[in-house]
């Protein structure tokens, strides 16, 4: 028998919801001339390649590499083209993307909600999912309004973790949603080239065990339309990683391999890597305590509803989503074992917010499953109104402008003023790469001709960017200190 559908308005209502309040908090983006640089101005250069549909790569990574896919900058690309060029309502390209990163990070909120929704299948559990998302946000303002990749990633991995559980528990309907978030987080870093086969893994797994192998690919092979979201989505996403691999083999994954192999990755004990994981659950004293409680207090709750709700389909996903975040939970403690460098760089794992999130939630929706329907409708209602206005008059809305410097066009046309037509030549110091991306960024949208005398800064500012012989032999030379 088929599923029934899911209304789009749980996706649209949230979604429409979230990306308001954002372009209503940072309303000075449809205004204000802003300049990027730093790592935003990074990632404008790539940008700016997508735009002419020649980027087959992701993001720099401080290693020296990048990572597998560009999926991320595509989609500021698209905002880039739509909302400045094709639509101009915003000012600069940088504002474009920002708006852009809202879209991609609302519609993936409302994808939660969307998952959520299809086990419960009533307005109070779809609110319950919204408060969640809504209250994260509060907690972690990044998560919705940053364009600062580590930020990004976190989202999109929320949505991976809630919809592997939804396969896990047999809801073949979001298949294509584990596909969709699977394959932008391997473009956007190349941690989930582990974490994603992992959790996928244990998914299967879960469904193998639970029905047997033949019952779990009947259960779904019947409706094969299923897969053919599943295998544009995947084409999509490996087009660009394939042809980078046919002109560059072994292209950045040859780097991975090597920075895995070499000194730099892993090496931590066991309490470092402890104090790193409690981190996420609580940054101050007695972590321990938080994630012991909240991980026990949810499985209680899930417990407790499995009792109450013994013919509902419901208690397999909680439970689902608890084994699920424990698995997580066991792929960031390897990933720290051997794979992070410095475990005072808390970023590399934000994704992993996603733990103490998914605890609350599935807490939340076993007791809203258990109460009287009016009751959890009225308690779903009042959480989410609570969590959305929160987000909206909190400070954290307002989009940072930590990589922004408007004088950025004054320095550039001061700089080919006096190279006279000649090329600018750049030579830096380290910590001058902030600023000087966005330098980079200007002239390459001014038609001012640039490089930098740098080829170990090649994988930051791509070969673009490097100096040529002729270059360094015609071009006037300016050094950028910090």
């Amino acid at each position: 028998m088929r599923e029934r559908r899911r209304p789009v308005y749980i996706w649209a209502a949230p979604f429409a919801v979230l990306l308001t309040l954002l372009c209503v908090r940072n309303r000075f983006l449809f205004t204000q001339r802003l300049y990027e640089q730093g790592d935003a101005g990074a990632n404008s250069i790539l940008i700016t390649q997508a735009k002419h549909f020649t980027l087959l790569t992701g993001n720099y990574s401080r290693e020296g590499f990048h990572h597998p896919g560009p999926a991320y900058l595509y989609v500021q690309a698209a905002g880039e083209w739509l909302l400045r060029d094709t639509l101009p309502v915003v000012p600069t390209a940088w504002n474009a993307h920002m708006l852009a990163v809202f879209a991609l990070d609302c519609a993936f909120g409302g994808l939660a909600v969307l998952v959520v929704y299809g086990w419960t299948r009533t307005p109070a559990g779809a609110l319950t999912a919204a408060a969640g998302v809504a209250a994260f946000a509060v907690w972690q303002p990044g998560v919705l309004n940053s364009d600062w990749m580590p930020y990004m990633y976190v989202i999109p991995y929320l949505v991976f973790v809630l919809a592997a559980a939804s396969v896990a528990a047999g809801a073949a309907r979001d298949v294509w949603i584990v596909t969709l978030s699977g394959w932008l987080l391997i473009h956007g870093h190349a941690c989930f080239l582990f974490f994603v086969p992992l959790i996928v893994i244990c998914a299967v797994a879960l469904l193998a065990w639970r029905h047997g192998p033949r019952a779990t690919l009947a259960r779904f092979t019947v409706d094969r339309r299923l897969w053919v979201p599943v295998a544009a989505i995947s084409a999509v996403f490996l087009l660009p990683i394939v042809v980078n691999l046919a002109l560059h083999w072994p292209g950045d994954f040859g780097k991975y391999f090597s920075y895995g192999k070499s000194g730099q990755a892993g090496g931590h004990g066991p309490a470092q890597i402890l104090r790193y994981l409690l981190w996420f659950w609580w940054p101050h004293p007695l972590a321990w305590l938080a994630a012991l409680a909240g991980y026990g207090a949810a499985t209680v709750s899930a417990a407790g509803a499995a009792l109450r709700l013994a013919r509902d389909p419901l208690r397999r996903y909680l439970l689902a989503l608890l084994v699920i975040t424990l698995v997580s939970t066991i792929g960031v403690i390897a990933y720290s074992a051997v794979g992070i460098d410095d475990l005072s760089e808390y970023y590399i794992a934000y994704f992993y917010w996603s733990a103490p999130v998914v605890t609350v939630l599935v807490a939340a929706l076993a007791v809203v499953s258990a109460i009287p329907a009016r009751l959890a409708l009225a308690a779903s209602t009042a959480a989410a109104l609570a969590a959305v206005t929160a987000l909206a008059v909190l400070p954290g809305a307002h989009a940072s402008e930590n990589d922004i410097d408007e004088a950025l066009p004054h320095m550039v046309a001061t700089l080919a003023g006096q190279a006279r037509g000649a090329t600018i030549v750049l030579r830096i110091q380290h910590n001058a790469w902030v600023r000087t991306t966005g330098i980079l960024v200007q002239a390459e949208r001014t038609g001012v001709a640039i490089c930098v005398d740098d080829p170990s800064l090649e994988f930051l500012f791509t070969s673009q960017f490097s100096c040529t012989k002729a270059q360094l032999a015609s071009g006037v030379v300016f050094s950028i200190d910090p």
